[in-house]
């Protein structure tokens, strides 16, 4: 109370002294320098016109209608009458410059009298003051004392005003009497108390008013105060015995909470109470659970949240708000339920988390439908989505990282249906631009509720198991052309066998196969028979999936039965039952049935893909160029069985570029071993199918050497040592058995090697003037290709390139034309057995527009690939056009390079001279008919081309 009376009835008190104290300290003086000022005035304006009178009668005078006398007679006699003022007693005096007085009015004694010596009662010399004041500006103010008007004996202060009227030296002025000012003022400063005084005691009336109703407001105030305190006891009583936590929020902060809160989260109850309740809830929820719990009241309902522990960490509750008025205000009443343990069967939520983490898999709740965010997710699954923190992925759509409509559209679908989605393969857009393949499980939490779908899932990473299961399909066909390879005994490529027993809980098989360093295991049933085997794979699907605890036996994952193969099985037989099985681990035994091993074809598959390492070590240790040209033989021997058993383009042709490229840097490198070292960094780059890494057995040379920028007294001499190199690498290169190119482009050439800024000086031109020369050598060197050097000069070209298609986009429309008019091979649309049989085909020719349509639209999406199915697919990754147009252009690509290897290997192995002429006669029907269908389709992308540049013919 005493508070009350500090900060409501003394501030009342202070408010009316100081509105008394404004009155008499600054509205009273001021209104007194205000009269006096209009008071000065007043009489400078009346000087002023008595002053025009002298005025016009010195006029007549100088007319000649009055003589000077005459004049300042009249004049006098006009002024001498002059009056105003109440009692119209204020008069007019004039003097001259002696001072001598020429006229007053009520002062005739003084008339015609020398005033030098005349004083005022304090002494002071006014008429002489007058005379100096009007000699340094002719007009001003003197105050001194003088008679009351015309009553000689009542001396009083005065203030008056002068001004020369310098025609006839005289000084005429009038004054005032401080007195009359002094009445005024007094009479003001009475009507100012009393309005003062009225409104003093009007404002006291309401300050008494409001003091005692804010008194009344106070003591009602502590009343309530002291009745919600006693509340607060009683529901304190009986939140404590409660078995879940229970909190209540007043004005946004924790008003109290019991004992279970403290044992979930480690804080006392002291430390919570004034806390907000979004201070203990964990910043590792999504953004929306942190945007419901960051105001003062909680919306009703129910959220799962991760609170915050003192000592680190979270826990996972499931809370429920209810909103209730307590004495007018609103108060949340918080339930809180720790869900984070599964109490039925003893196991917390750190043994689900160590399991997660021993397996990779990635766990998250989410909600499902077009607004459905992340509400948790682990570092796992943060991780396999491509991101870093969970805060940023909490606001991301889930359905937007769906990169298949069809997904988009069913898998909400299919939730609602079933309730479940079990180990479902999605390809999701993952944060960095790329795209994953996962495998899903989901389970609705609340499909009951007809609202949000929300789920809880198990995300795994098996980009890297797809892309296995197409590699094992590939390299069976790989093996099929190594006759060698494929009819190896299968005991050359065993591995130990491993075993543990079926009751083997999941926890040891885990550490098993991290003590092992292997990827599977075999069960026995009381040591002697496999009943099942359990690999990585099984551990990562089915261990959550199952609802499965660590202590669970291992046999429940296990797959069965066991595929056996016989010790005499060659490589292709094996590959061929892994390959029906859709497996990888095969149990080979002996003839007298006992275990020999295990075959893995994932092993295999490393093995042969380090096959080609042979040949490129010996170009690495060859020290001339014959013995280069000697593996270059034994590739092209390597090469052709591989052509002829189908494997896929894009190996081929990676083989084909390792091994070109690895010639290249060790023919560089003999090079500048004899002519010494180079005396600029400088990049050797490829154009052309080489660039491209599409290089063929008849491919030619198209390179080009960059060099920095050196001084100019240098240049000269860093031409003709680049141009030798480049003389002796093409040499040596046709000398191994890539051919010089027809075309001559080539670094021998002086025009294509050159210094940097000669480079960009050329694609300039080429993009900036597309005339038909340099739309011809953009589509050889707009496909290049660091090789060996500085890869800061080609990065800085290839930056130089988008930057100059950016700002001139009419370039890419010229690049469409070319792409759109490029004639494309022709046969005849007969089905007679004779049209196959007349019909030749360059198969170069019909896989250029294919590579036009490539580079023309990735050139206008800035995409760095230079091959032509990097550059196809990352257009159908992108979303930039419909995912089977590029399906169909890979599958002619794919065709018709395949046609192109095969067409070359025969020609080698008849000993004919290579060369992209196809007779079409050597093809079965079907893939006659499967040709005329490719060419046929060639003008439809091209049409596509037309209409997406806008192109009119």
């Amino acid at each position: 109370m005493k508070n009350f009376y500090l900060k409501i009835i003394l501030p009342a008190i202070f408010s009316v002294l100081l509105f008394i104290l404004a009155i008499f300290f600054v509205i009273i003086p001021r209104f007194k320098q205000n009269i006096m000022n209009g008071k000065r005035e007043m009489i400078k304006e009346l000087t002023n016109s008595a002053w025009s009178i002298l005025t016009k009668y010195q006029q007549d005078q100088l007319d000649g209608k009055l003589t000077a006398e005459e004049a300042q007679r009249l004049a006098v006699s006009r002024i001498q009458y002059l009056r105003y003022g109440e009692e119209n007693k204020d008069y007019f005096w004039i003097t001259d410059m002696t001072p001598r007085m020429i006229m007053h009015p009520f002062r005739m004694d003084l008339n015609g009298k020398d005033l030098s010596d005349f004083t005022d009662p304090h002494g002071k010399r006014m008429f002489v003051e007058f005379v100096e004041t009007v000699r340094q500006s002719e007009h001003g103010y003197v105050d001194y004392m003088w008679q009351w008007k015309d009553d000689s004996l009542h001396i009083v202060p005065k203030l008056s005003y002068v001004k020369l009227f310098r025609p006839w030296n005289w000084i005429i002025g009038t004054g005032i009497y401080i007195e009359d000012v002094k009445k005024e003022i007094s009479a003001l400063t009475r009507r100012l108390i009393s309005i003062s005084i009225g409104i003093s005691v009007l404002i006291a009336l309401l300050l008494f008013y409001i003091l005692k109703q804010s008194l009344n407001i106070e003591r009602k105030r502590i009343e309530a105060e002291d009745e919600l305190h006693k509340s607060k006891e009683k529901y304190l009583t009986l939140v404590e015995a409660a078995t879940e936590g229970l909190i209540m929020i007043i004005d946004g902060k924790i008003s109290f909470s019991n004992n279970v809160i403290s044992k979930m989260t480690g804080f006392e109850s002291a430390e919570l109470v004034r806390l907000s309740l979004h201070e203990i809830v964990s910043p590792n929820n999504n953004k929306d659970v942190l945007a419901a719990f960051a105001g003062n009241t909680i919306k009703e309902g129910k959220f799962e949240v991760n609170l915050r522990r003192k000592n680190g960490g979270f826990i996972e509750v499931l809370l429920t708000s209810s909103t209730t008025i307590f004495f007018g205000k609103t108060v949340n009443i918080i339930l809180i339920k720790d869900i984070s343990i599964d109490k039925p069967a003893g196991f917390s939520s750190l043994d689900y988390q160590k399991l997660i983490s021993t397996l990779n898999l990635g766990f998250f709740k989410a909600g499902i439908d077009a607004k459905g965010k992340f509400i948790y997710a682990n570092e796992t699954a943060v991780r396999i989505l491509g991101f870093e923190r969970f805060e940023e992925m909490s606001d991301i759509h889930i359905i937007d990282l769906l990169a298949d409509t069809d997904d988009k559209k069913n898998l909400r679908k299919n939730l609602i249906r079933d309730g479940f989605i079990k180990n479902k393969v999605i390809r999701l857009h993952r944060r960095p631009g790329d795209f994953a393949f996962v495998a899903v499980s989901l389970v609705v939490i609340n499909g009951e509720n007809g609202g949000e779908l929300v789920c809880d899932g198990i995300i795994e990473d098996i980009t890297i198991a797809e892309t296995e299961k197409r590699q094992l399909r590939e390299m069976v066909s790989h093996l099929k052309a190594n006759a060698f390879l494929l009819e190896q005994p299968l005991s050359n490529y065993l591995q130990p066998v491993n075993q543990l027993d079926s009751e083997t809980t999941l926890n040891e098989v885990v550490a098993f196969f991290a003590n092992r360093k292997t990827d599977h295991v075999l069960l026995t049933s009381q040591g002697r028979n496999f009943i099942g085997i359990i690999t990585e794979t099984d551990i990562q699907r089915r261990i959550l999936t199952m609802d499965l605890h660590l202590d669970n036996p291992a046999y429940l994952v296990m797959s069965s039965p066991v595929r056996y193969a016989p010790a005499g099985l060659t490589v292709g037989g094996a590959l061929q039952l892994c390959d029906e099985h859709q497996i990888h681990h095969l149990v080979v035994k002996r003839f007298d049935n006992e275990t020999y091993g295990v075959f893995n074809a994932k092993d295999l598959q490393t093995m042969v893909r380090r096959s080609l390492a042979f040949f490129l070590l010996a170009v690495e240790q060859a020290q001339t160029v014959r013995q280069i040209k000697k593996a270059y033989e034994e590739v092209q021997q390597l090469i052709r069985p591989l052509i002829n058993s189908e494997m896929a383009v894009k190996y081929i042709t990676a083989i084909t570029t390792s091994f070109s490229d690895a010639v290249s840097k060790k023919v560089i490198e003999l090079a500048l071993s004899e002519k010494g070292a180079a005396p600029a960094a400088f990049s050797f780059i490829c154009l052309g199918s080489e660039g491209r890494s599409e290089a063929t057995l008849f491919t030619d040379q198209d390179n080009a050497i960059i060099y920095e920028n050196v001084a100019k007294e240098q240049e000269k001499a860093a031409k003709e040592y680049f141009l030798g190199l480049g003389e002796t690498v093409c040499s040596a290169l046709n000398e191994v058995g890539y051919s010089f190119c027809k075309g001559n482009i080539m670094a021998k050439n002086q025009q294509w090697c050159n210094p940097l800024s000669t480079w960009e000086r050329y694609f300039a031109r080429w993009i900036s003037t597309p005339e038909a020369q340099n739309l011809l050598d953009a589509t050889i060197f707009f496909d290049f290709r660091h090789v060996y050097g500085d890869e800061n000069l080609t990065s800085a070209l290839h930056e130089t390139m988008q930057t100059a298609i950016a700002a001139q986009p009419q370039f890419l429309f010229h690049l469409a034309y070319n792409t759109y008019n490029v004639k494309t091979p022709h046969i005849s649309s007969g089905t007679l057995l004779s049209d196959k049989h007349n019909e030749l085909i360059d198969l170069k020719s019909a896989i250029v527009p294919i590579v036009m349509f490539a580079r023309t639209y990735a050139l206008q999406h800035a995409i760095p690939a230079t091959n032509t199915i990097e550059r196809l697919t990352a257009i159908k990754l992108r979303g930039l056009m419909n995912e089977q147009t590029i399906d169909e252009l890979l599958f002619a690509y794919n065709f018709l390079m395949r046609l192109r290897f095969r067409n070359h290997s025969e020609q080698a192995e008849h000993k004919q001279p290579l060369s992209n002429t196809f007779y079409t006669r050597k093809l079965i029907e079907f893939e006659w008919a499967l040709l005329k269908k490719v060419l046929s389709a060639l003008p439809d992308y091209q049409a596509r081309i037309k209409a997406d540049f806008r192109i009119t013919t």
